[in-house]
Protein backbone atom coordinates (compact mmCIF):
# COMPACT_ATOMS: atom_id res chain seq x y z
CA UNK A 1 0.00 0.00 0.00
CA UNK A 2 1.55 3.31 -1.09
CA UNK A 3 0.38 6.72 0.08
CA UNK A 4 0.49 9.86 -2.02
CA UNK A 5 3.05 11.17 0.50
CA UNK A 6 5.47 8.51 -0.72
CA UNK A 7 5.28 6.45 2.47
CA UNK A 8 4.75 2.73 1.91
CA UNK A 9 2.77 0.41 4.17
CA UNK A 10 3.21 -3.33 4.57
CA UNK A 11 0.15 -5.42 5.50
CA UNK A 12 0.29 -7.26 8.83
CA UNK A 13 -3.21 -8.32 9.88
CA UNK A 14 -6.87 -7.37 9.90
CA UNK A 15 -7.91 -5.66 13.14
CA UNK A 16 -11.60 -5.19 12.39
CA UNK A 17 -13.48 -7.20 9.78
CA UNK A 18 -15.04 -5.38 6.88
CA UNK A 19 -18.50 -3.93 7.45
CA UNK A 20 -20.79 -1.93 5.21
CA UNK A 21 -18.52 1.05 5.85
CA UNK A 22 -15.05 -0.52 5.75
CA UNK A 23 -12.35 -2.30 7.71
CA UNK A 24 -9.40 -1.49 9.99
CA UNK A 25 -6.09 -3.14 9.09
CA UNK A 26 -2.74 -3.20 10.88
CA UNK A 27 0.12 -2.02 8.67
CA UNK A 28 3.81 -1.34 9.20
CA UNK A 29 5.29 1.86 7.87
CA UNK A 30 8.37 1.52 5.68
CA UNK A 31 11.13 2.26 6.41
CA UNK A 32 10.29 3.43 9.98
CA UNK A 33 8.70 0.09 11.03
CA UNK A 34 6.08 1.98 13.03
CA UNK A 35 2.79 0.12 13.38
CA UNK A 36 -0.31 2.02 12.31
CA UNK A 37 -4.01 1.27 11.97
CA UNK A 38 -5.37 1.97 8.50
CA UNK A 39 -9.11 2.51 8.27
CA UNK A 40 -10.28 1.72 4.74
CA UNK A 41 -13.66 3.20 3.87
CA UNK A 42 -15.82 3.92 0.89
CA UNK A 43 -14.44 7.16 -0.51
CA UNK A 44 -17.34 9.44 0.43
CA UNK A 45 -17.37 8.22 4.06
CA UNK A 46 -13.58 8.25 4.29
CA UNK A 47 -13.15 11.80 3.04
CA UNK A 48 -15.82 13.07 5.44
CA UNK A 49 -14.19 11.38 8.45
CA UNK A 50 -10.72 12.53 7.37
CA UNK A 51 -11.85 16.14 7.28
CA UNK A 52 -13.25 15.82 10.80
CA UNK A 53 -10.04 14.19 12.06
CA UNK A 54 -7.95 16.96 10.50
CA UNK A 55 -9.99 19.51 12.42
CA UNK A 56 -9.52 17.59 15.66
CA UNK A 57 -5.73 17.47 15.32
CA UNK A 58 -5.63 21.19 16.13
CA UNK A 59 -6.63 20.36 19.72
CA UNK A 60 -3.48 18.33 20.61
CA UNK A 61 -4.84 14.75 20.50
CA UNK A 62 -2.46 13.38 23.14
CA UNK A 63 -3.29 16.09 25.66
CA UNK A 64 -7.02 15.86 25.03
CA UNK A 65 -7.32 12.07 24.68
CA UNK A 66 -8.40 12.14 21.05
CA UNK A 67 -7.40 9.83 18.21
CA UNK A 68 -4.27 10.92 16.32
CA UNK A 69 -4.34 11.13 12.52
CA UNK A 70 -1.13 10.26 10.65
CA UNK A 71 -2.30 10.90 7.07
CA UNK A 72 -5.05 9.99 4.65
CA UNK A 73 -5.22 9.27 0.93
CA UNK A 74 -7.38 7.66 -1.72
CA UNK A 75 -6.56 4.16 -2.98
CA UNK A 76 -8.76 2.96 -5.81
CA UNK A 77 -12.41 3.31 -4.82
CA UNK A 78 -11.50 3.49 -1.14
CA UNK A 79 -10.19 6.21 1.11
CA UNK A 80 -7.48 5.19 3.59
CA UNK A 81 -7.16 6.90 6.96
CA UNK A 82 -3.83 6.18 8.68
CA UNK A 83 -4.19 6.37 12.46
CA UNK A 84 -2.02 5.76 15.48
CA UNK A 85 -2.11 2.13 16.63
CA UNK A 86 -3.91 1.76 19.94
CA UNK A 87 -4.51 -1.32 22.10
CA UNK A 88 -8.16 -2.43 22.37
CA UNK A 89 -11.56 -0.93 23.02
CA UNK A 90 -13.26 -1.07 26.40
CA UNK A 91 -15.92 -3.52 25.17
CA UNK A 92 -13.28 -5.99 23.96
CA UNK A 93 -11.29 -5.54 27.18
CA UNK A 94 -14.29 -6.34 29.36
CA UNK A 95 -15.35 -9.33 27.26
CA UNK A 96 -11.96 -10.98 26.74
CA UNK A 97 -9.66 -9.84 29.55
CA UNK A 98 -11.59 -8.44 32.47
CA UNK A 99 -14.65 -10.71 32.12
CA UNK A 100 -16.39 -8.97 35.01
CA UNK A 101 -17.72 -5.55 35.97
CA UNK A 102 -15.04 -2.90 36.36
CA UNK A 103 -14.11 -1.37 39.69
CA UNK A 104 -15.03 2.23 40.46
CA UNK A 105 -11.30 2.95 40.80
CA UNK A 106 -10.89 1.80 37.18
CA UNK A 107 -13.94 3.60 35.83
CA UNK A 108 -13.10 6.96 37.39
CA UNK A 109 -9.92 7.69 35.36
CA UNK A 110 -11.67 6.63 32.15
CA UNK A 111 -14.52 9.05 32.90
CA UNK A 112 -12.07 11.88 33.61
CA UNK A 113 -10.16 11.34 30.37
CA UNK A 114 -13.25 11.21 28.17
CA UNK A 115 -14.60 14.34 29.84
CA UNK A 116 -11.37 16.08 28.83
CA UNK A 117 -11.93 14.85 25.27
CA UNK A 118 -15.53 16.10 25.24
CA UNK A 119 -14.46 19.47 26.56
CA UNK A 120 -11.96 19.75 23.71
CA UNK A 121 -14.64 18.84 21.16
CA UNK A 122 -17.00 21.41 22.65
CA UNK A 123 -14.31 24.09 22.35
CA UNK A 124 -14.18 23.31 18.61
CA UNK A 125 -17.96 23.35 18.27
CA UNK A 126 -18.15 19.59 17.68
CA UNK A 127 -20.26 16.70 18.98
CA UNK A 128 -19.11 13.08 18.63
CA UNK A 129 -22.68 11.61 18.56
CA UNK A 130 -21.54 7.97 18.69
CA UNK A 131 -20.01 7.41 22.11
CA UNK A 132 -20.25 3.78 23.21
CA UNK A 133 -17.84 1.30 24.87
CA UNK A 134 -16.27 0.17 21.59
CA UNK A 135 -15.38 3.78 20.76
CA UNK A 136 -13.41 4.21 23.99
CA UNK A 137 -9.96 2.83 23.25
CA UNK A 138 -7.26 1.72 25.68
CA UNK A 139 -3.94 3.18 24.49
CA UNK A 140 -1.63 0.50 25.90
CA UNK A 141 -3.08 -1.29 28.90
CA UNK A 142 0.15 -3.13 29.72
CA UNK A 143 2.25 0.02 30.10
CA UNK A 144 -0.42 2.65 30.84
CA UNK A 145 -3.39 0.95 32.58
CA UNK A 146 -6.75 2.57 31.77
CA UNK A 147 -5.21 5.31 29.65
CA UNK A 148 -7.90 5.85 26.99
CA UNK A 149 -8.70 7.87 23.89
CA UNK A 150 -11.95 8.67 22.15
CA UNK A 151 -12.04 7.20 18.63
CA UNK A 152 -14.26 6.92 15.52
CA UNK A 153 -15.30 10.34 14.31
CA UNK A 154 -17.22 9.11 11.29
CA UNK A 155 -20.50 10.42 12.71
CA UNK A 156 -19.12 13.53 14.42
CA UNK A 157 -20.65 16.81 13.35
CA UNK A 158 -20.77 20.50 14.11
CA UNK A 159 -22.98 21.26 17.09
CA UNK A 160 -24.71 23.90 14.98
CA UNK A 161 -25.74 21.16 12.54
CA UNK A 162 -27.67 19.18 15.18
CA UNK A 163 -31.36 19.48 14.38
CA UNK A 164 -34.43 18.15 16.14
CA UNK A 165 -34.79 15.63 13.33
CA UNK A 166 -31.14 14.48 13.41
CA UNK A 167 -30.83 10.71 13.76
CA UNK A 168 -27.83 10.19 16.03
CA UNK A 169 -26.37 7.76 18.57
CA UNK A 170 -26.79 4.04 19.09
CA UNK A 171 -29.94 2.96 20.92
CA UNK A 172 -29.00 2.28 24.52
CA UNK A 173 -26.69 5.30 24.46
CA UNK A 174 -29.10 7.74 22.83
CA UNK A 175 -29.95 10.94 24.67
CA UNK A 176 -33.69 11.39 25.37
CA UNK A 177 -33.73 14.66 23.41
CA UNK A 178 -32.60 12.71 20.32
CA UNK A 179 -35.50 10.28 20.79
CA UNK A 180 -38.09 12.97 21.51
CA UNK A 181 -37.07 15.40 18.78
CA UNK A 182 -35.97 18.16 21.15
CA UNK A 183 -33.30 20.81 20.52
CA UNK A 184 -29.84 19.23 20.87
CA UNK A 185 -26.31 20.32 21.66
CA UNK A 186 -23.06 18.73 22.89
CA UNK A 187 -24.84 17.45 26.02
CA UNK A 188 -26.03 14.43 24.00
CA UNK A 189 -22.46 13.10 24.34
CA UNK A 190 -22.62 13.45 28.12
CA UNK A 191 -25.66 11.18 28.23
CA UNK A 192 -23.87 8.57 26.12
CA UNK A 193 -20.82 8.72 28.36
CA UNK A 194 -23.01 8.17 31.43
CA UNK A 195 -24.49 5.08 29.77
CA UNK A 196 -20.96 3.83 29.04
CA UNK A 197 -19.91 4.27 32.67
CA UNK A 198 -23.00 2.35 33.80
CA UNK A 199 -22.13 -0.44 31.36
CA UNK A 200 -18.62 -0.67 32.82
CA UNK A 201 -19.98 -0.87 36.35
CA UNK A 202 -22.78 -3.37 35.70
CA UNK A 203 -21.19 -5.17 32.72
CA UNK A 204 -24.57 -4.82 31.01
CA UNK A 205 -26.52 -1.94 29.52
CA UNK A 206 -28.53 0.08 32.01
CA UNK A 207 -31.19 0.72 29.37
CA UNK A 208 -32.45 -1.89 26.86
CA UNK A 209 -31.47 -1.68 23.20
CA UNK A 210 -34.43 -3.64 21.84
CA UNK A 211 -36.70 -0.72 20.90
CA UNK A 212 -37.14 2.98 21.52
CA UNK A 213 -40.30 2.28 23.49
CA UNK A 214 -38.58 -0.08 25.91
CA UNK A 215 -35.68 2.34 26.13
CA UNK A 216 -37.88 5.28 27.13
CA UNK A 217 -40.07 3.07 29.35
CA UNK A 218 -37.01 2.14 31.39
CA UNK A 219 -35.84 5.75 31.67
CA UNK A 220 -39.30 6.82 32.87
CA UNK A 221 -39.50 3.98 35.38
CA UNK A 222 -36.03 4.50 36.81
CA UNK A 223 -35.73 8.27 36.63
CA UNK A 224 -39.25 9.60 36.31
CA UNK A 225 -41.23 11.36 33.60
CA UNK A 226 -39.58 14.43 32.06
CA UNK A 227 -41.28 17.75 32.93
CA UNK A 228 -44.33 18.68 30.87
CA UNK A 229 -42.70 21.91 29.65
CA UNK A 230 -39.90 19.80 28.15
CA UNK A 231 -42.18 17.18 26.59
CA UNK A 232 -44.44 19.72 24.92
CA UNK A 233 -41.47 20.90 22.81
CA UNK A 234 -40.63 17.47 21.34
CA UNK A 235 -41.49 16.62 17.74
CA UNK A 236 -41.73 12.86 18.50
CA UNK A 237 -43.07 12.93 22.05
CA UNK A 238 -46.56 11.94 20.86
CA UNK A 239 -45.23 8.50 19.93
CA UNK A 240 -44.50 7.77 23.60
CA UNK A 241 -46.82 10.00 25.63
CA UNK A 242 -50.55 10.63 25.63
CA UNK A 243 -52.03 13.92 26.83
CA UNK A 244 -54.78 13.59 29.44
CA UNK A 245 -57.11 16.42 30.39
CA UNK A 246 -57.24 16.95 34.15
CA UNK A 247 -58.83 19.53 36.43
CA UNK A 248 -55.49 21.32 36.55
CA UNK A 249 -55.03 21.23 32.79
CA UNK A 250 -53.34 18.94 30.29
CA UNK A 251 -50.96 16.30 31.64
CA UNK A 252 -48.53 14.03 29.79
CA UNK A 253 -48.85 10.31 30.52
CA UNK A 254 -46.51 7.61 29.26
CA UNK A 255 -48.37 5.29 26.92
CA UNK A 256 -48.86 1.69 27.99
CA UNK A 257 -47.61 -1.08 25.68
CA UNK A 258 -51.04 -1.63 24.15
CA UNK A 259 -51.40 2.03 23.26
CA UNK A 260 -47.95 2.07 21.71
CA UNK A 261 -47.79 -1.27 19.96
CA UNK A 262 -51.26 -2.77 19.97
CA UNK A 263 -51.15 -6.56 20.14
CA UNK A 264 -47.35 -6.47 20.21
CA UNK A 265 -47.48 -4.65 23.53
CA UNK A 266 -47.01 -7.88 25.46
CA UNK A 267 -43.39 -7.90 24.32
CA UNK A 268 -42.63 -4.82 26.39
CA UNK A 269 -44.55 -5.53 29.60
CA UNK A 270 -41.64 -7.42 31.14
CA UNK A 271 -39.22 -4.49 30.94
CA UNK A 272 -38.00 -3.62 34.44
CA UNK A 273 -41.47 -4.14 35.90
CA UNK A 274 -39.93 -5.26 39.20
CA UNK A 275 -37.42 -2.40 39.28
CA UNK A 276 -38.71 0.97 40.37
CA UNK A 277 -35.56 3.04 40.89
CA UNK A 278 -31.82 3.09 40.23
CA UNK A 279 -31.40 1.73 43.78
CA UNK A 280 -33.51 -1.29 42.80
CA UNK A 281 -31.24 -1.88 39.81
CA UNK A 282 -28.16 -1.78 42.06
CA UNK A 283 -29.73 -4.16 44.58
CA UNK A 284 -30.82 -6.55 41.83
CA UNK A 285 -27.33 -6.48 40.35
CA UNK A 286 -25.86 -7.43 43.73
CA UNK A 287 -28.15 -10.45 43.99
CA UNK A 288 -27.26 -11.61 40.49
CA UNK A 289 -23.54 -11.17 41.12
CA UNK A 290 -23.60 -13.10 44.41
CA UNK A 291 -25.70 -15.85 42.82
CA UNK A 292 -23.18 -16.22 40.00
CA UNK A 293 -20.29 -16.36 42.45
CA UNK A 294 -22.02 -19.04 44.50
CA UNK A 295 -22.80 -21.11 41.41
CA UNK A 296 -19.12 -21.09 40.45
CA UNK A 297 -17.56 -21.56 43.90
CA UNK A 298 -20.30 -22.93 46.14
CA UNK A 299 -19.80 -19.93 48.41
CA UNK A 300 -18.99 -16.26 48.06
CA UNK A 301 -16.17 -14.20 49.44
CA UNK A 302 -17.44 -11.19 51.39
CA UNK A 303 -14.58 -9.18 49.89
CA UNK A 304 -16.33 -9.56 46.55
CA UNK A 305 -19.15 -7.40 47.88
CA UNK A 306 -17.00 -4.33 48.15
CA UNK A 307 -17.34 -3.15 44.55
CA UNK A 308 -21.10 -2.82 44.95
CA UNK A 309 -20.90 -0.45 47.90
CA UNK A 310 -21.51 3.10 46.71
CA UNK A 311 -20.29 5.90 48.92
CA UNK A 312 -23.03 8.16 50.21
CA UNK A 313 -20.79 11.21 49.96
Amino acid sequence: LAATSGVKYRFLTVLTDASSFGAVILYRQCPTFNHVAVKMLARNYGIKESMMLEKIQCADPDKNNLLKLVEHFSFGVQHCIVLEKLDQDVLHFMAHENQKPMEVSEIRPIAQQILVALNALKSMGLAHTDIKPNNLMLVNHATHPFKVKLIDFGLARNISDLKRTSEIQALGYRAPEAVFGLPMNESVDMWSLGCCLAFMYFYKNLYPRTSEYEYIATIVRLQGTPPDNVLQEGLRVHYFFAVDKTSSGKKFRFKNPSEYMGCKGRMTERVFMALGTIDDVLANQKRQYFSQMQSHTGRYNPLGCQKFIISSC
